[in-house]
């Protein structure tokens, strides 16, 4: 009969070994992963960030603009009515000199 040998302690140890080093290399390739992730991520929030302050100011702006859009529209408004009082004045002079 053929006899079967025992693994020594030596031969576990050194298979223990073998797998402890690939558990550790597999490890330092994520954290290799998860260090990109994280930088993408920071990168990605950085660019939310200016996106967001950028909007804010366009926000500010805006209001800006309706603002002074709303005192032209009224002083548009305003000369209409003046230009319309005006007409209906020259109106009733050119009937009178005529």
């Amino acid at each position: 009969m053929e006899e079967k040998n025992e693994p020594t302690n030596r031969d576990i140890l050194e298979g223990m070994n073998e797998r402890f080093n690939m558990v550790f290399t597999e490890l330092k390739k994520n954290d290799a992963r998860f260090d990109l992730v994280y930088r993408q991520l920071t990168n990605l929030d950085n660019k939310v960030t200016e996106v967001q302050k950028q909007q804010s100011a366009d926000g500010e702006l805006l209001e800006e603009m309706q603002v002074t859009l709303n005192a032209v529209a009224k002083a548009v408004d305003a000369d209409a009515m003046t230009i319309i009082n005006h007409e209906t004045r020259i109106t009733k002079l050119e009937e009178v000199t005529a």
